[in-house]
């Protein structure tokens, strides 16, 4: 089955690539994960604040930047605010695991992704050369 997505068709099971939390919670448990997992927090800024997991990199985008990116004129690593994580992510992403996650992925699996942000993230993180999933579930 095929789905149309922005400017690309991919293959449903490629882009609807997932991990569960519990599988996070054990690679990360292991020691592994922290190594060899880049974690991309796609909710707000505030509830990033407010608590989030250790070595996530927060990837909030104003409507301004989500329609350059939407069209493809704008490289993710470019809406990493910190200089630092930008670095991280740079180094990291295509060599790490990448998982993406938000406060509405529920609300995306069952609306479809290419209607999401964490979606368009996935599409882009994957076009860029990542090996990207996003985090099942509520989070």
């Amino acid at each position: 089955m095929k789905i149309h997505l922005w400017n690309g068709t991919r293959d449903v099971t490629e882009m609807m690539s997932s991990k569960s939390v519990e599988w996070l919670q054990e690679e990360l448990e292991s020691g592994l994960g922290v190594s060899s997992l880049l974690l991309l927090d796609c909710r707000s800024h505030e509830l990033y604040e407010s608590s989030h997991i250790e070595s996530a990199i927060n990837l909030t985008i104003p409507g301004l930047m989500l329609r350059r990116l939407k069209k493809g004129n704008l490289p993710i690593r470019s809406i990493i605010p910190n200089n630092e994580d930008k670095e991280k992510f740079v180094k990291r992403c295509k060599t790490d695991m990448v998982v993406l996650y938000d406060e509405a992925t529920t609300d995306w699996q069952e609306t479809g992704v290419a209607s999401s942000v964490l979606g368009l993230l996935l599409q882009k993180l994957r076009d860029e050369g990542c090996k990207a999933f996003y985090l099942e579930g509520e989070n």
